[in-house]
């Protein structure tokens, strides 16, 4: 345990490792013991944290030595563990990012000014659920467009999304019924 904070530390200055202990302890507090979090929380110590953190940034402007790192990025696996990411920091006053996929150029989704600061990564959350009957759809934050049409046609034959080009989307669909000659 020793050798661990030791590692942590000094990776990071003081007040960062406190803030990251305390962040992956106020997770792990917060979430459904059933849904283990651990293996959904990447730290600056861990060796993959950069290739986790460098997967989804498309604009090498962000993506240097001098680029303001987070805390930690929480990979969420379950809607619980978004929970557990919004209670903790709201709690800590630790400003959250939301990552999603890859079309974020600013930045905005994870470079932040303020510190200490945490990516939660929805890579992870790309379902489709269609109710006919009630004609709506939700949808993950991952999910393409091309999965949501293929979800949609494979429930009804009279009902469409319609969207425009771009391949990615996070919203709750209302299906639209196209009415048919017959």
């Amino acid at each position: 345990m020793v050798l661990l904070v030791l590692f942590v530390a000094s990776f990071s200055s003081p007040s960062e490792a406190f803030a990251n202990e305390t962040l992956t302890q106020c997770l792990i507090n917060h979430s459904q013991p059933s849904h283990q979090i651990t293996s959904a929380i990447y730290t600056p110590a861990e060796s993959s944290f950069s290739n986790v953190l460098q997967s989804y940034i498309r604009n090498v402007r962000f993506n240097t030595s001098k680029t303001p790192k987070p805390t930690l990025i929480l990979t969420a696996l379950h809607e619980s563990h978004v929970q557990a990411a919004i209670i903790c920091a709201q709690k800590l006053s630790v400003q959250m990012k939301i990552r999603s996929e890859g079309r974020d150029y600013e930045g905005i989704s994870y470079v932040s000014i303020s510190s200490p600061f945490f990516i939660l990564d929805m890579v992870n959350f790309r379902s489709v659920d269609v109710d006919v009957e009630a004609e709506t759809a939700w949808v993950q934050a991952r999910a393409t467009l091309g999965e949501v049409y293929f979800r949609i046609a494979a429930k009804s034959k009279v009902h469409s999304y319609p969207a425009g080009v771009c391949p990615m989307l996070a919203s709750v669909v209302t299906l639209v019924a196209v009415a048919t000659a017959t």
